[in-house]
């Protein structure tokens, strides 16, 4: 096995790992700080992805001079996420958002801006105009600032890395990582550690992320002890089936009336609607709620278009026809010129032509229970932006997850740059495991990995029942057995999710429970999974704390 050497490890390339990297080697310009990226950095992670309109990051600038301060935007990230977003998390975002971009603009970044005064959007859970976009590519954007910055500063990066396992000492404190780069397997020392490598939505059989997006960096850190919570929060929402890209549909597009129709060729949304419940309605309200949540009567689109696939009624991609022919070229290139130039280099004219569109997996708001410095409780262990839980509650305001990113990232990559360099850490005495499998998966692993999307996506998405709950389980429990890393994490992961959605009897924000569908003030409590002593997930229920 091959063996590198560091003082602290980044795990992920996209903008909270980015971000942590940068500012640690900032803080402690003497440490050796390594980044690891499990693909091409700049072109990896989900951050990396021009996957829809408009992608925002939030701060209360004001510039658009309706109100904004940092207690109005607290308050908006309080209501949105239903009573489960951690207070304190939020007052820090709130606080420290607009200096954190406005070291992205010193470093280079340009928003869209108009008479040079950049453009703030009011997106979905947002009671002002608080979202600054670069376009589609904000995301992007923010890496590739952040990217030319930390290698000038001197962090080393580590590219087509995929990190399954930390490895910790006698005391418990994480010493490192075992991953596979290059196809063999390779022990990654270092006295702290942060993990920013993203979500979960590829155990899906369909979402908008790449394909490292496995949710591995939540399986290393349960299985190092730390906590998990509020997992069963996350986004899915309606994407583009054909032609085969990575693109959701919102905003703008639903307040074009688009028609949708099944594989028979059926309008269907009108049956979903309660009585009282105007199908315009749903979709004008579509356009400011892009994830699935009960906070709106935009759910019913989204129930109506998961439940008519799952009764067999879908077009030929899984997913529903979506037709704009009615609108014309011009008003498209007006209201989404980026979703037209998308699918047209697609090779789909959107005034001409319909496209299919389904449910994705697209954001978690839960994750790894973190403190304010994204410590995660485990010594050595810190972490940042989407694989981190507590920021996010139920549900989440548009443009939270880039700020996330911003504000977390720079506060873990300074802890653990402090912790690296006032530690006193003895040489560990513990032998790393001599063997780390790797390899390509058997036959029978790929038929799990096949299986386990269709039974995620078909009981944890949009709609969740007892009985739908206990079929994860139970296919988990019969496809237990030794198998390689990547596979384990997802058995692993589908048992988590379902635990955390089963013990959550109540519909709030993204979780709904079909059988228990409204939303119980009893309920007001956040759920922690850990690693129990007999290797199952333990579940702890904790009210929330109202602070003033």
């Amino acid at each position: 096995m091959e063996t590198l050497n560091t003082d602290l490890l980044i795990i992920g390339g996209g903008a909270a790992g980015s971000r942590a990297a940068y500012e640690a080697k900032k803080a402690q310009p003497h440490l050796n700080v390594k980044l690891v990226v499990a693909g091409r950095y700049g072109s990896t992670g989900s951050t990396n992805l021009v996957a829809s309109e408009s992608l925002g990051i939030n701060a209360p600038f004001n510039f658009m001079e309706d109100g904004d301060d940092p207690e109005v935007y607290t308050r908006d990230m309080l209501e949105t996420g239903a009573g489960l977003s951690d207070p304190s998390l939020c007052r820090i975002i709130a606080s420290e958002a607009c200096e954190r971009v406005n070291e992205l603009m010193a470093l280079g970044l340009k928003f869209d801006s108009e008479n040079l005064r950049p453009i703030q959007r009011k997106l979905s859970g947002c009671t002002r105009a608080r979202s600054l976009t670069c376009g589609g590519s904000t995301g992007r954007e923010i890496v590739r600032v952040l990217k030319k910055a930390l290698l000038r500063s001197g962090v080393e990066v580590l590219e087509g890395t995929r990190v399954l396992q930390l490895v910790q000492d006698e005391e418990g404190r994480v010493r490192g990582a075992l991953g596979v780069t290059r196809r063999k397997p390779v022990f990654i020392k270092a006295n702290a550690l942060v993990l920013a490598n993203g979500g979960a939505g590829r155990i899906f059989k369909h979402s908008v992320n790449p394909p490292s997006l496995e949710g591995d960096g939540w399986c290393m850190a349960y299985h190092a002890g730390a906590r998990l919570i509020n997992l069963e929060f996350f986004q899915v929402g309606p994407a583009v089936f054909r032609p085969r890209i990575m693109f959701i549909i919102h905003s703008h597009l639903w307040r074009l009336s688009p028609r949708l129709t099944n594989g028979l060729g059926e309008e269907f949304l009108a049956r979903y609607c309660p009585p009282g419940v105007d199908p315009d309605e749903v979709m004008y309200l579509k356009a400011m709620s892009y994830p699935f949540s009960v906070r709106s009567a935009a759910m019913y689109l989204d129930l109506a278009i998961f439940k008519e696939v799952m009764a067999g009624r879908g077009t030929p991609s899984g997913g529903v026809s979506f037709d704009l022919r009615h609108v014309g070229r011009k008003m498209l290139l007006e209201r989404a010129p980026i979703t037209y130039k998308m699918l047209k280099r697609a090779g789909v004219d959107l005034a001409e032509e319909t496209i299919e569109i389904g449910m994705v997996v697209q954001n978690f708001n839960g994750g790894i229970l973190i403190d304010e410095n994204g410590f995660t409780g485990v010594p050595g262990l810190y972490a940042a932006g989407e694989v981190t839980g507590g920021v996010h509650g139920a549900d989440r305001p548009g443009g939270n997850n880039l700020i996330d990113t911003q504000v977390f990232g720079y506060r873990a990559g300074r802890a653990a740059a402090q912790d690296v360099s006032q530690a006193r850490v003895e040489p560990m005495r513990k032998a790393p495991p001599e063997s780390f499998e790797t390899g390509p998966l058997s036959s029978k692993e790929k038929e799990i990995v096949a299986r386990s999307a269709e039974v995620y996506t078909r009981n944890l998405t949009i709609v969740r029942t007892k009985k739908g709950l206990q079929e994860v389980l139970q296919f988990v429990d019969e496809n237990k057995d030794r198998h390689l890393p990547q596979v384990e994490n997802r058995l692993t992961l589908g048992e988590i999710l379902a635990t955390a959605a089963r013990t959550r009897e109540e519909s709030r924000g993204t979780h709904y429970r079909e059988d228990f569908p409204r939303t119980d003030p009893a309920w007001m409590k956040r759920i922690i999974i850990s690693k129990g002593r007999d290797g199952a997930p333990n579940v702890e229920i904790t009210p929330m704390r109202v602070t003033p």
